[in-house]
């Protein structure tokens, strides 16, 4: 895990965390298409759900997770994974 996905795990886990604010997209690419894997309310989740995904089908590659301020249609955030 990088850096900014291990500050986004610490501030989940803060006193400041207001759950509902963001959405995380677990996104991935199958055969040339991207698609999202998972969607969580907390990262930690959004990471477990589509590394599930990822095993089960091995058409598909886990490759960064999308933060998205809830109602807003454009990305807030780009996460790599590495």
């Amino acid at each position: 895990m990088n850096s900014e996905i291990i500050s986004e795990i610490e501030h989940s886990q803060s006193d400041n965390f207001q759950l509902g604010e963001y959405i995380y997209m677990g996104m991935g690419l199958t055969r040339g298409h991207r698609i999202c894997m998972s969607v969580a309310y907390k990262i930690d989740y959004c990471i477990k759900k589509a590394k599930q995904f990822e095993e089960v089908n091995g058409h598909v590659t886990f490759t960064h997770i999308n933060k998205v301020k809830v109602g807003e249609l454009e990305r807030y955030k780009k996460i790599p994974l590495n």
